[in-house]
């Protein structure tokens, strides 16, 4: 409020200076016209005269009962028109030196806003670096599809093989083989390994044994015309009572059917990228509905994530 008074304050005197420069050239031009029909002894009305003398009487008060005076009678209108035309160069001088100092106004102005806006800035975001601080777990989900390649050529004699059994058991297989410091709860929910990390700085090196293990147990169960795939989602959370929530809508993203990478929300990216830059990269996988109900539309953006070489 205060910047846009001052500001308001310059517009209204340069108005006022560009009213006055106007009126003195307009007086200088009206003597100088004068000084040519006076020279020409063309007769004029009183009253125009009147006004006209009052003028240049004005400025020649100072010598106007003196000899000189009388003298110089006939240059008077000119040497008026003259003083007209030294009031506006100096009226221009007086706005060129308004207009820089408003536009050095504007600029501090403009310094002074840009500044409170970075200050600003920075503060919104040591306020969202200290929310992110507040994530205290990861949360890792793992699901695993059997798919048997059947053909019309297959023998009779070949092996009868549940595929909903063999998931699970290779699930129960990875969550019983992998143990971990940071591996603050695991199990199995809603038909889906889970483990719950509860030092994120070092996820890195889980997820690494993890990929490690899992692949181990995968690979022992492999068996001709039998495929068996690899599906990992992985959240952040603040707290433990957030679990039931994040652990159905990452079941939403196992369903996608991401195989062999390891899927992440959002959070998980916009955390990694500012509290823990070094470690992770990101690649888009695209934007999914996880709405968990149909009629609505949740539409969320899923990436990949990978360990930085």
């Amino acid at each position: 409020m205060f910047f846009r008074a001052i500001d308001k304050f310059f517009f209204q005197i340069k108005n006022f200076i560009t009213i006055i420069t106007f009126v003195l050239i307009g007086f200088s031009c009206l003597f100088f016209v004068y000084w040519l029909l006076f020279s020409a002894n063309l007769k004029m009305p009183d009253i125009f005269n009147a006004f006209i003398w009052s003028i240049i009487d004005f400025f020649a008060q100072s010598f106007k009962n003196t000899p000189l005076y009388n003298e110089i009678v006939p240059l008077l209108p000119v040497l008026t028109c003259g003083i007209f035309i030294l009031l506006t160069y100096l009226a221009n001088c007086l706005m060129v030196f308004l207009e820089n100092n408003h536009r050095l106004f504007k600029n501090c102005v403009q310094n002074y806003k840009t500044n409170l806006e970075k200050t600003i800035n920075t503060e919104l975001h040591n306020d969202f670096i200290n929310e992110l601080k507040r994530t205290s777990y990861m949360l890792i989900k793992i699901n695993i599809a059997v798919i048997k390649q059947e053909s019309y050529l297959s023998t009779m004699s070949q092996d009868d093989i549940n595929s909903s059994t063999l998931e699970d058991y290779i699930e129960k297989q990875i969550v019983d083989t992998i143990d971990s410091q940071y591996i603050e709860k695991k199990g199995v929910h809603n038909r889906s390994g889970y483990f719950l990390i509860n030092n994120i700085e070092y996820s890195k090196d889980f997820l690494i044994e993890l990929v490690s293990k899992s692949s181990k147990v995968i690979s022992s169960q492999l068996r001709p015309k039998l495929e068996i795939d690899f599906y990992c989602v992985v959240e952040l959370l603040n707290n433990l009572s957030e679990f039931p929530e994040k652990s159905d809508s990452m079941d939403k993203i196992l369903d996608l059917k991401i195989k062999n990478k390891i899927a992440a929300t959002p959070r998980v990216k916009v955390y990694f990228d500012n509290i823990f830059p070094n470690v992770y990269k990101f690649d888009t996988l695209g934007e999914y509905n996880l709405s968990q109900i149909p009629a609505n539309t949740k539409n969320v953006m899923i990436y990949s994530m990978s360990r930085k070489r």
